[in-house]
């Protein structure tokens, strides 16, 4: 699945997180505004992340992980925040590590051979959490008795 292939198609749940101004993402050097997860039927989980600013006309930034590793970023995610120790996800889709910093959290991601890396204060990482864990839980199969 590619990022146009998922943009042309109608996702089944959205869920936008509002950052303070202290959100950050690397190489582009912008201010994220707004981190939205977005559950597609192809069980895939689209993180787009929505400028605060783009006068240099940057086409937006998303990112694609798998169910599988969207469920483990929501662990790995918590367990960095409780823990305060830096977390790796390796798969076979997904690289992303988890690093506490003084005055928050660096998300290192690699899609593409491009990697980048977003800075998230301590005030909004609980919202990210809460967030992706919630489209996980909606995205989930339904148990039967």
């Amino acid at each position: 699945m590619t990022v146009d292939t998922l943009k042309d198609n109608p996702s089944a749940s959205i869920i936008s997180v509002d950052l303070d101004d202290r959100a950050f993402l690397f190489p582009e050097t912008r201010n994220i505004a707004q981190l939205r997860f977005s559950a597609h039927n192809h069980g895939v989980i689209m993180l787009e992340f929505v400028f605060a600013h783009n006068v240099s006309r940057l086409p937006p930034v998303s990112m694609v992980l798998q169910f599988a590793d969207a469920k483990l970023l929501c662990t790995r995610l918590v367990d960095a925040v409780y823990r305060a120790q830096t977390q790796n996800i390796i798969t076979e889709s997904a690289r992303i590590s988890i690093a506490m910093a003084t005055n928050g959290y660096i998300l290192t991601m690699e899609e593409n051979a491009i990697q980048r890396q977003f800075y998230m204060s301590t005030v909004s990482i609980w919202r990210v959490c809460n967030a992706l864990c919630r489209l996980v839980d909606m995205q989930s199969p339904i148990l039967s008795n």
